[in-house]
C-alpha cells in the first residue's frame, strides 16, 4: 500500500506540474533524434543535457534526463528497420527482421510493432524498477566473474548461431569481432596487443567506430555498386499498429522478452545488446514461425524491442538502490544525480523519497510519451524511404564521417571506421555476417575482463566455471546452442529410413476375365 500511496502522490505532483510535462516530452523527442541518428548515443545526449539541467529542480533534471534515455532506445529502431542501419548498439538485432519487413513492403507494420513493444517493454521494467528493485538488486550483486563470463559466451553464442548463415561463418565472425576487441592496452599486464607500433590503437576499437563501420559503411556500398531498388515509402500509415488479437497473440513474447531486459539491465556492463540477443533467441526457440526468422518476421522486431526497452528499467534498479550504474548511459545518470545534490544508493529513499517517486512516476510517463512521439513522428520518418537509396548514400555517408569523428574529436576514429567498413563490405561478398563481429566488439572485453579475473580469483582453476551452478547452465547452455544443430543433423542422417512395407505373400488376383 506504500507503494501506491507513492506513486498516487508522485504522479499527482506530475500532472499538476506543465513544466515537468513538457520536458519530459522533449526528453523522448531529443532522445529519438540521438537513438535514430547513427553516431550519436544516449550517452552523449544525456552528457550534453546534464548542464542544460542545472537550473532545474532535481526531480525534473533527472525526469528529462531519463526520458531521453528511454526515447533514444525506442529511437534505435527507426533507422534498423528503414534503412538497416540500427541508431544504437542494441538495435543491431532489430535489423535481422525489421528491414526484411520493410523491403517486403511492411515498414508501417513494423515500426508499429517496435513502437508497442518498446512501451510494453518499458511498461514491465517501471514496475520492476517500482516492486522489486532492492530484491534483485541484492540478487544480481551475488554473481561474480564467472557468471558475468558465461552470459558474455552466451550471448556470442547466440548470435554466431541465429543469423542467417552457416553456422561455421557465424562463429568465424565473432572470433574477428573478439580478435578486434583485444586490440589496444591489455587490461590486466597493461601492454600492447595488437597496436603495430601505434599509439593510436593502444586505447582500442571503439564500439561506435565498429559498429558504424562493419554495419552502416557495408550497406552504403552495397546501394552505390548495385544500386538495387530501394524500398518504398507507404503511402498510408494505417495498419500502424496492431490489432487487439494480434497484440494479445505477441503477449508472451513482449512479457518474456521484457523479463529478459530488465534481468540483463540489473548485471552491469552486459546492456541492450545482450538482453535483444537472448530475448531474440528466446522468441525463435518458442515461435511457430521459426523458418521465417531473419526473413521479416514481426516477432524478432517485437522480442528484440522490448527487450532493450526493458533494459533501460533494469538499468535504473542498481543505480537508484545502489549507486551501481548497469550501463553508460546510467553512469551518466549517476553524474547527474550527485550534480544535484542525489546520492543514490539504499538510503536514497529514505533521505529522498518524494524526489526519488517523482523520477519513477516520470520513468512510467517517458514510456507513455514513447507512442505520441514515435506515432507523430513516423509520418516525417517514413520520408526517408523517398530518397532513391543511391542519393541517400552520400548523405548518410557524411553523417558516418562526422558522427565517427564527433565521439572523440579523432581522424583516426574515421580511418578504423573506413577500414571496418571496406572489410565488412568484403565480408559481406563472401556470404560472411557482420552482426557477430558487432557483437564480438561489444561482449569481447566483457568476456576477457571476467574471465581473466575468474581465473585469478581461482588460481588459474577452468573448473571455476563448471562449479558454480548459474555458470555452467549457462555454458552448458551456450555449448548446446552451438552443437546442437550438428548434432541433430548428425542424428538424423545415421538414423535408417523406415523401412518399405513388405509386400503381401499372397498371388495376386487379376481381375477375371
Amino acid at each position: 500500500m506504500d507503494i501506491l500511496n507513492n506513486l498516487a502522490i508522485a504522479f499527482g505532483n506530475e500532472f499538476s506540474s506543465p513544466l515537468s510535462l513538457a520536458l519530459i516530452l522533449v526528453g523522448v523527442l531529443v532522445g529519438f533524434v540521438f537513438g535514430a541518428t547513427p553516431g550519436l548515443t544516449a550517452t552523449m545526449g544525456v552528457a550534453l543535457f546534464i548542464p542544460l539541467t542545472f537550473p532545474l529542480p532535481p526531480d525534473v533534471a533527472i525526469s528529462m534526463m531519463i526520458a531521453l534515455y528511454c526515447g533514444s532506445m525506442a529511437g534505435g529502431a527507426i533507422p534498423a528497420i528503414l534503412i538497416n542501419i540500427p541508431g544504437t548498439p542494441s538495435a543491431v538485432v532489430t535489423t535481422i527482421d525489421g528491414y526484411p519487413m520493410t523491403r517486403n513492403g511492411r515498414a508501417v507494420e513494423a515500426y508499429g510493432w517496435a513502437l508497442v513493444a518498446s512501451v510494453v517493454g518499458g511498461f514491465v521494467a517501471w514496475v520492476a524498477l517500482v516492486s522489486l528493485a532492492p530484491a534483485l538488486a541484492r540478487l544480481a550483486l551475488k554473481l561474480g566473474s564467472a557468471e558475468y563470463a558465461a552470459v558474455a559466451f552466451l550471448g556470442l553464442a547466440i548470435i554466431s548461431s541465429v543469423v542467417a548463415a552457416p553456422l561455421v561463418k557465424g562463429v568465424l565472425a565473432t572470433i574477428i569481432g573478439i580478435g578486434l576487441s583485444v586490440v589496444g592496452f591489455d587490461q590486466i599486464t597493461g601492454e600492447g596487443r595488437w597496436t603495430f607500433d601505434s599509439l593510436q590503437l593502444t586505447r582500442g576499437i571503439g564500439i561506435m567506430p565498429a559498429l558504424i563501420g562493419l554495419l552502416v559503411i557495408p550497406e552504403l556500398m552495397m546501394t552505390l555498386f548495385q544500386r538495387e531498388a530501394h524500398a518504398e515509402a507507404p503511402k498510408s500509415l494505417r495498419g500502424m499498429f496492431p490489432g487487439l488479437r494480434s497484440f494479445f497473440g505477441q503477449g508472451v513474447n513482449m512479457i518474456r522478452s521484457a523479463v529478459i531486459g530488465v534481468a540483463t539491465g540489473i548485471i552491469p556492463a552486459l546492456g541492450g545488446s545482450v538482453g535483444a540477443l537472448i530475448a531474440y533467441d528466446q522468441a525463435k526457440r518458442f515461435s511457430k514461425h521459426r523458418a521465417n526468422f531473419g526473413k521479416g518476421e514481426p516477432e524478432g522486431v517485437v522480442a528484440s524491442e522490448s527487450a532493450n526497452n526493458g533494459v533501460t528499467g533494469g538499468a535504473l534498479i542498481p543505480l537508484l538502490t545502489l549507486g551501481i550504474p548497469g550501463d553508460t548511459v546510467t553512469a551518466m545518470l549517476l553524474g547527474g544525480l550527485m550534480i544535484h545534490g542525489l546520492q543514490p544508493g539504499p538510503r536514497l529513499f529514505e533521505t529522498s523519497g518524494d524526489i526519488v517517486w517523482n523520477i519513477l512516476a516520470a520513468v512510467l510517463l517517458a514510456n507513455m510519451a514513447i507512442i505520441i512521439v514515435g506515432a507523430i513522428g513516423f509520418r516525417l520518418f517514413v520520408r526517408v524511404l523517398d530518397v532513391p537509396r543511391h542519393l541517400l548514400a552520400p548523405a548518410l555517408f557524411v553523417l558516418a564521417v562526422v558522427g565517427t569523428y564527433s565521439l572523440a574529436n579523432s581522424w583516426f576514429d574515421v580511418v578504423i571506421m573506413l577500414g571496418l567498413g571496406i572489410f565488412g563490405f568484403i565480408a559481406t561478398l563472401g556470404a560472411i555476417p557482420v552482426y557477430p563481429m558487432v557483437i564480438g566488439v561489444i561482449l569481447g572485453p566483457l568476456l576477457e575482463s571476467e574471465t581473466r579475473r575468474a581465473l585469478v580469483i581461482s588460481g588459474g582453476d577452468w573448473t571455476t566455471f563448471l562449479t558454480r551452478p548459474v555458470s555452467v547452465v549457462l555454458v552448458t547452455l551456450a555449448i548446446a546452442i552451438l552443437i546442437g544443430p550438428s548434432l541433430t543433423r548428425l542424428f538424423r542422417r545415421r538414423t535408417p529410413s523406415a523401412a518399405p512395407e513388405p509386400q503381401s505373400l499372397e498371388p495376386r488376383r487379376d481381375h477375371e476375365d
